[in-house]
């Protein structure tokens, strides 16, 4: 089943992830709630040596189009698990 919400989620891949003025990374992956669809994690991939993490949704602080702004800094994105390429 597919939403008005989730055409629109669609159009978040590829945009810029960022804290404050800080460029993260950029989305290469959504991951969605099996029932609701909705999107629930970012998958981007950032840091020396790259590591590829699924960032939740909870921590977007302003979203448009091309540009998502988490509440959250790399502190926090250290403390998620490396996400396997499946």
């Amino acid at each position: 089943m597919h939403t008005l919400t989730a055409v629109h989620d669609e159009q978040l891949m590829g945009a810029e992830i960022s804290f404050g003025t800080t460029l993260i990374g950029h989305v290469e992956g959504l991951v969605r709630d099996p029932l609701s669809h909705r999107v629930r994690k970012l998958i981007t991939t950032y840091g020396l040596p790259a590591r590829r993490v699924a960032v939740p949704m909870e921590w977007v602080a302003s979203r448009s189009i091309s540009r998502l702004v988490l509440g959250v800094g790399t502190r926090s994105l250290d403390d998620l698990a490396d996400r396997v390429l499946a």
